[in-house]
């Protein structure tokens, strides 16, 4: 039988699609401009190993021909491809890390170093040992926020540790397919590669592309698989909070519009289309005394920033807001509110652009960020207090040094998306469907930055963003990050799995980029090992040795394994049953099982049933239950953790042992007339005149309204004073906040107007937040910036008709005034009390308060 034809297949199109794209520079969000003629003279400046390219995407490199052979290629030096390289070799595996830049980690290394957790148990495998050891440097347990060039100095060391080879500087020209598999990919400077098994790390799916593979690019519509957020969506987060002009002239729409907005029609809620959600670059920021100034981009056009000039004229200042802490003074930025860093609009051809297609767009997201920040800082029409305050920070110098403190990678938040024989949708996020074979967890919010910024009634909105929690983690698809039956034998793909739009906006986080890729490894040494194709890996052995390697791959962890049966929250003094299920997923039969079930010091836990089995055949289960009774806890309210463990003997081997955790809050009741109302997790307590409150939720800020609240029901009147003391609140976040709240509906959260809060954050103070344009959720703010802030602290907001004073004391004598507002909302009674936001989703953060006092 002859052997099959090999055929060859290029990654990207003609370098003439670049210089099309660069011609196309009109003046709006949907075209992109790009002086060609600096496109081409860059073109032919190589940049050797030992020069610095500088803030470019893309540069010519010189030739290395040769033939390197490996057991495993990974394409992408992403933190995916990272830990995909590194477990690999762990495995015996011999392995090249093709790379396409300088650095190791992607995004991770590149300033995105506050990152997207959603639930940090839900991380396991090498994502977890990422995050410890980037614990390890700054002497903690763990490190979710952290510097650049700690995270790529790790990224480093690990590949140096696993004996990978690395290419740097070795671009995907294209890839060589022989019957159904890639034999090998060739770089644009000549080296060829060689695998058993392919692994496509890029966060574009370049590799997936070329090698034939099935993908989409834009947003699905929500009829295409029956969601509710894809396509088109007009929303309230990162929304304009006023109504802004949108034409060069205002009032007249023949003068054109202004440069950042799409002359294209609205759309229909839930069409699909072609766009894909924002790119920026995350910024490390510093107010050290050595800062770098914000540098003037060649190309500088101030009319780029018509509107953002016009929304601060309108009072809104907010496009600097998300400016997250990071160790040693440093921080990430990240886009926030209408106008910011996102540069929306201007990425529509990355995707499937040839090389000076995307070095073209990135130029230009460089001229627009590093502009914008000059604007700011500098522009005579920015108010001079803006400029002051933009003017107190800076880049630093010891963060991306060849490229002036600049990241030098650009946030491609969403590209390519495989089109597999399981798509993740919505309904995976939301828990209508699991997927039955899980290698990683995903768990952030569906966010969707925005898509476009249009013209809707006569003034300027933005079009895209959307941010809605899941239903907690859920499993992502071994069949999602492998081709569909019948195309490419010998291929995972760690970030461009296949997803649509809003389930990728959830799933496309760091952590599980680098999960997938450590499953994708795993797979790719047991389809090795075995002679398959990728898409005939027994999922059962690839479950096995995830476990093996400390991955979470069910919720909650080891639920496959070990299953809880318990309450979320229990009362002191009180007894209940906890019922621990063990299920024997191993290939053979579990003999010597033994249940135990560990509670904390002082709690009472008796088994009511046999806790022991001497056998239990495979995909059987044994399940125990035990009667538990809680103490009392510290404050009236605390969260506490039973531990299951499983032990058994299975395959040859001994002390198989597997463990799971539960937890539970205990929490003394609220008592008449105090009620209670949460629109994310929250669980609440009371003792005499001291409240608690433990829970999460997403933010209390434009568009997001999760809070938990202890309340007096319409207790506040048109001449009204509350007062009550924040004893101590959990430090969750910086921006977490606990404190008092004046509402029309505190049970209608998202929607009930007349809203007012007085909070304090554990970072930089308090706040006298309102609802002032009657959405429905809090929008304006008043600061009082202190640091550190102090508790306790004494809060007073009081009103009079419609409008609310803001004041606190340190001391409980000496008041100082935040401020007043205007609430013409306001109903003439109101629900009064104290609410609690931990600022974050993947854990429950504790806020204690003492005297609440309502009084006319």
């Amino acid at each position: 039988m002859p052997a099959p034809e090999p055929t060859r297949r290029s990654v990207l199109g003609a370098a003439g699609a670049g210089a099309l794209w660069l011609a196309a520079g009109a003046p709006t969000a949907d075209a992109a401009p790009g002086p060609a003629t600096e496109a081409a003279e860059a073109a032919n400046a190589v940049v050797g190993p030992g020069q610095h390219p500088g803030l470019r995407y893309w540069y010519p490199v010189p030739r290395d021909p040769g033939v390197v052979r490996t057991d495993v290629c990974v394409y992408g030096g992403t933190s995916a491809g990272v830990t995909a390289a590194v477990r690999a070799a762990q495995a015996g595996r011999s392995v090249a890390l093709v790379v396409f830049g300088r650095h190791l980690g992607g995004l991770s290394s590149a300033g995105l170093g506050a990152t997207d957790t959603g639930r940090i148990e839900s991380i396991g495998g090498l994502s977890r040992e990422f995050y410890r050891r980037l614990g390890q440097h700054y002497g903690r347990a763990e490190a979710f926020t952290f510097e650049p060039h700690v995270a790529e100095s790790v990224f480093d060391a690990w590949v140096e540790e696993a004996g990978v080879q690395v290419f740097r500087d070795h671009r995907l020209e294209d890839v060589r397919m022989v019957g159904g598999r890639i034999h090998s990919l060739r770089t644009e400077n000549e080296k060829v590669f060689v695998a058993r098994m392919f692994i496509d790390a890029s966060y574009e799916g370049d590799l997936m592309a070329a090698a034939g593979v099935s993908y989409t690019v834009g947003r699905e519509s929500n009829a295409t698989y029956g969601e509710t957020l894809n396509g088109v969506q007009f929303r309230s987060g990162h929304q304009f909070q006023r109504q802004i002009d949108p034409y060069v002239v205002a009032g007249d729409p023949s003068s054109g519009l202004l440069q950042g907005i799409s002359a294209d029609p609205p759309g229909t809620n839930g069409e699909g289309d072609h766009r894909i959600q924002a790119f920026n670059f995350r910024i490390c920021l510093t107010r050290a005394a050595d800062r770098r100034p914000f540098p003037r981009p060649p190309g500088y056009d101030p009319a780029r920033y018509e509107l953002l000039l016009r929304y601060l004229q309108a009072g809104v200042w907010d496009a600097m807001r998300l400016n997250t802490p990071m160790p040693n003074g440093k921080t990430d930025m990240n886009n926030n509110g209408a106008v910011s860093t996102d540069n929306i609009g201007r990425n529509y051809a990355w995707p499937d652009g040839d090389y000076a297609t995307r070095e073209a767009i990135f130029q230009d997201h460089v001229t627009y960020q590093q502009g914008l920040l000059w604007f700011l800082a500098n522009d005579p029409r920015v108010p001079e207090t803006i400029r002051a305050e933009v003017n107190g920070w800076g880049l630093t110098n010891d963060e991306f040094t060849g490229t002036g403190g600049w990241s030098h990678e650009l946030y491609i938040r969403e590209a390519r998306r495989m089109v597999a024989d399981y798509v993740i949708t919505e309904h995976d996020c939301r828990w209508t469907v699991a997927a039955p074979d899980p290698v990683a967890l995903a768990s952030y919010t569906m966010d969707s930055h925005n898509c476009k910024r249009v013209v809707v009634g006569g003034f300027a909105r933005n079009e895209g963003d959307v941010q809605v929690p899941p239903a907690g983690p859920y499993g992502i698809s071994y069949r999602a990050i492998v081709p569909a039956r019948g195309e490419c034998q010998n291929l995972l793909v760690a970030c461009a799995i296949s997803a649509s739009h809003i389930a990728f906006g959830s799933a496309r986080m760091e952590p599980v980029f680098m999960a997938t890729g450590h499953a994708a490894a795993l797979a790719a040494d047991l389809a090795i090992t075995a002679g398959v194709a990728v898409q005939d890996v027994h999922y059962p052995a690839l479950r096995q040795r995830l476990r093996a390697d400390r991955m979470v791959i069910t919720w909650p962890p080891n639920a496959g394994v070990l299953a809880f049966d318990a309450p979320d929250e229990l009362r002191p003094g009180a007894a209940a049953d906890v019922t621990v299920t063990f299920v024997n997923d191993e290939v053979t039969t579990a003999t010597g099982v033994r249940l135990e079930l560990a509670a904390p010091a002082g709690w009472t836990v008796a088994p009511s049933t046999p806790v022991e089995a001497a056998a239990v055949e495979p995909g059987e289960e044994f399940a125990a239950i035990w009667r538990v009774t809680a103490t009392a806890p510290s404050e009236p309210v605390a969260l506490s953790t039973l531990e299951a463990t499983v032990t058994y003997a299975a395959g040859g081997a001994d002390g198989v042992s597997h463990g799971a955790a539960h937890a539970v809050a205990v929490a003394e009741p609220v008592q008449a007339p105090l009620q209670t109302a949460a629109s994310t997790r929250a669980h609440f307590g009371q003792r005499g005149s001291r409240l608690a409150v433990l829970g999460n939720g997403a933010d209390l800020w434009t568009g997001v309204d999760h809070y938990g609240a202890i309340f007096h029901d319409g207790a506040g009147g048109p001449s009204t004073t509350a007062t009550v003391t924040v004893v101590s609140q959990e430090a969750t976040d910086p921006n977490a906040r606990a404190g008092l709240v004046f509402r029309n509906d505190l049970r209608g959260a998202g929607t009930s107007t007349g809203y007012v809060a007085l909070v304090i954050k554990p970072e930089n103070g308090l706040l006298l937040l309102w609802d002032a344009d009657g959405s429905g959720t809090v929008e304006s703010v008043l600061r009082a910036q202190l640091s550190p802030s102090p508790y306790p602290v004494h809060l007073r907001l009081a009103r009079e008709g419609q409008r609310f004073h803001g004041s606190y004391s340190v001391d409980g004598t000496t008041w100082q005034a935040i401020g007043s507002i205007d609430l013409p909302t306001a109903a003439a009674t109101q629900d009064v009390g104290v609410l609690s936001c931990a600022h974050v989703q993947d854990r429950l953060g504790l806020a204690v308060f003492e005297n609440l006092s309502v009084s006319p």
